[in-house]
């Protein structure tokens, strides 16, 4: 007998295969077909009960049984499907003929929307101090507080100040008072937000004199930390006012000048002390302090006293250099801490007093992920508006502008867009007007127009992060002059600036988020003056704008609507500046351009002459 057998390959074995394959299948299909008809018959809607069937056998046990069919011999298969079909003509009598269990469906249908989940702020967070905004009926009269020094009062009120605004009312006894306790209590850090104009520049100003108005050697004891240059040497004109006739020295480490001659007027070394400080405030930009930590030798803050990050939101998201991490870097190492061995009298007092830490802001944000990056301690905060204050169940108002603001939005097409720009000069008569774009080409091209268009009626500048900081200055101080009507400028400017008198101002282009937004606005409408700010958008802009005023919870916005006649008479001479615009602008490029490449090329070089090719052919003419 043999151990296997092999049969020969003949077609007719496939042929027979293949057709009762077929049979099978078609077998199936009219199976199938007949199940589903019973089960329609039999199919009753119930939308509030279920139904629970006999368990027969399942789906996947059939396909099961099916496909292990098809391996055995035709007419086995035959025999299998006949039997199948019987049974399931047998299961489908006794699905009919059993009693029907039901139960009725737990829960509802409806589908309601989800509970908003309320965030859990820290404590100091949501119990912040409330500062008023009411700038316009002010009680806090200079004069009559005790808290401020003689020789600050005298300088106040020859400023033309008599009294405090709310603000400066709350936070500077605040400070003052802190720094009055015992030497092992620290003070509270503390946060302020504030719209712009609110008077905060002069709530850290002030109790920082005051403080450090005792001499302590030769010492840096007060750093503020800036995020724009424009904005750092405005502060350091505020702390030089105030600090006459108290001996304290004011720096200004910005960039504007050269960064030897800033060391020069920083450091001083002597044959006796070694390295000596020359000032005792230092008013700063955030680049600009790492270029000093690391390059200035005896720059030392092992005495500093007080932190102050003015414009804490902008800082934080533009970090230049990680300046922070160099700072506290520097710190630490300056003040060589370790673990005392004992804990006694001795050891506490003999510790050096810790930083006191101040953060400013018209836009502090208050997400605490994003305040723990500072490292306060047991903080306060100062707002115009906790955060807790709710002007509806969804918007939670985190910002604020002055009430002496009226905000206006236009919505036109891209073609109006500089007629209705327009309009606020030629029919509206506006002047002192600071307008905002995206971009400096944008700044630069809308300048270029109302040169032209204005024929010299309206006086206008630029003002961007193309031109160096003289001719910055130089503007802004034409502007506070009356010597120019309009300055386009980018969001560049937005930031803390003063610009006194500003009655108006356009963003010609929407801003991209509401910090922008805020930062613009607070130009105009600065302390207890009226302003008037206007926003221009597209049609398909306008969805995008109320959305981002509403995330600060702002509703007094209102729309203003210039009519069809008004935007028709400044046709006349519209296509002919447009045109003349166009014209200039090339120019401009052709000339970049062609500078450019004569940079690339270098000076020209004067046409070599070949003596040595000369000299060949004299030679070969003579030995001819």
């Amino acid at each position: 007998m043999d151990l296997f057998i092999i049969n020969r390959y003949t077609d007719a074995n496939e042929d027979n295969d293949v057709v009762s394959r077929e049979t099978l299948h078609l077998q199936r299909l009219k199976q199938k077909i007949e199940e589903r008809k019973k089960n329609y018959k039999n199919h009753t809607i119930t939308p509030d009960t279920i139904t629970l069937k006999e368990q027969g056998p399942s789906q996947d046990h059939k396909i099961n049984n099916e496909i292990s069919n098809e391996n055995q011999d035709v007419p086995d298969e035959q025999d299998k499907t006949e039997t199948n079909i019987e049974d399931t003509t047998v299961y489908n009598k006794s699905k009919v003929d059993k009693p029907i269990n039901e139960f009725k469906v737990l829960g509802s249908t409806d589908f309601e929307k989800k509970i908003q989940v309320e965030r859990v702020l820290p404590y100091w967070l949501s119990h912040a101090y409330r500062i008023s905004k009411n700038l316009q009926t002010l009680t806090c009269v200079v004069e009559d507080q005790d808290w401020l020094h003689s020789t600050l009062k005298a300088t106040v009120a020859s400023e033309g100040v008599t009294h405090l605004f709310p603000v400066q009312e709350q936070v500077i006894p605040f400070i003052l008072k802190e720094h009055k306790q015992p030497e092992p209590f620290r003070p509270h850090d503390i946060c302020v937000s504030a719209p712009t104009g609110s008077g905060k520049t002069l709530s850290f100003v002030l109790p920082i004199i005051q403080i450090l108005m005792n001499p302590l050697g030769h010492h840096i004891r007060a750093l503020i930390v800036l995020p724009v240059q424009e904005l750092a040497a405005q502060i350091a004109k505020v702390f030089k006012k105030y600090c006459t006739n108290t001996g304290l020295r004011v720096a200004l480490l910005c960039g504007s000048a050269p960064l030897q001659k800033e060391q020069q007027q920083l450091m001083r070394y002597t044959q006796t002390l070694g390295w000596i400080c020359e000032t005792d405030i230092i008013v700063c930009t955030a680049g600009r302090l790492v270029e000093h930590l690391h390059n200035t030798e005896g720059f030392s803050l092992k005495h500093l006293k007080f932190l102050v990050i003015d414009e804490a939101d902008r800082i934080m998201d533009n970090i230049q250099n990680d300046w922070l991490y160099h700072l506290e870097k520097h710190i630490q190492v300056e003040m060589q801490m370790s673990k005392t061995p004992h804990i006694n009298w001795s050891t506490i007092s003999s510790q050096k007093s810790p930083i006191h830490k101040l953060l400013f802001s018209a836009t502090l944000s208050p997400d605490p992920e994003l305040l723990e990056q500072w490292g306060l301690f047991q903080p306060k905060l100062f707002s115009v508006t906790p955060i807790n204050d709710t002007t509806n169940k969804n918007i939670i108002k985190k910002y604020s502008t002055p009430d002496e603001l009226h905000e206006h939005y236009v919505v036109c097409s891209a073609e109006e867009k500089p007629l209705i720009f327009y309009n606020f000069f030629a029919n509206l008569k506006w002047d002192k007007t600071l307008c905002f774009t995206n971009s400096s080409q944008s700044a630069h091209r809308l300048t270029a127009l109302l040169n032209i268009w204005g024929s010299g009626k309206l006086r206008v500048a630029e003002l961007s992060a193309a031109l160096d900081r003289a001719s910055r200055e130089l503007v802004l101080r034409k502007f506070k002059q009356s010597e120019i009507d309009v300055i386009i400028s980018t969001d560049a400017l937005a930031r803390g600036i003063d610009i006194p008198e500003c009655d108006h101002v356009i963003s010609y282009d929407p801003p991209r988020n509401i910090k922008t937004y805020i930062h613009r606005v607070g130009r105009t409408g600065r302390a207890g003056r009226k302003g008037t700010a206007v926003t221009i958008v597209i049609n398909n802009q306008v969805h995008m704008f109320k959305e981002i005023i509403q995330s600060s919870g702002n509703n007094n916005i209102q729309q203003m609507v210039i009519q069809r006649e008004v935007i028709d008479s400044l046709l006349e001479n519209y296509e002919s500046a447009i045109f003349e615009t166009k014209r200039l602008i090339n120019e401009e490029t052709h000339i970049k351009v062609k500078k450019s490449i004569e940079l690339k090329r270098g000076p020209k070089s004067k046409p070599r002459k070949r003596k040595h090719n000369e000299n060949k052919s004299i030679n070969r003419q003579q030995t001819l």
